[in-house]
């Protein structure tokens, strides 16, 4: 309903959540496979589809631990 709602949106489908320190490093996209990511870095996701709003609106991805940069990550949805 969300996506056809016309309204803006950005759904981030985080992989099973740990308590691990935060690493700024993810993997981002539809098909990252399963994996688990730091609450800290999902936030910090969460916190960066703000600035990032025209590359993330209208997009679902998925989140794990990964490689790369945040920013990097989403910049490349």
């Amino acid at each position: 309903m969300l996506t056809r709602s016309g309204l803006d949106f950005t759904i981030v489908r985080p992989g099973g959540l740990t308590d691990d320190p935060g690493t700024d490093l993810i993997a981002a996209g539809p098909d990252v496979g399963r994996g688990e990511i730091p609450r800290e870095d999902v936030a910090g996701v969460l916190a960066a589809t703000l600035d990032f709003g025209k590359t993330t609106i209208g997009k679902t991805f998925n989140v794990i631990g990964g490689e790369t940069p945040i920013d990097e990550a989403l910049r490349a949805l």
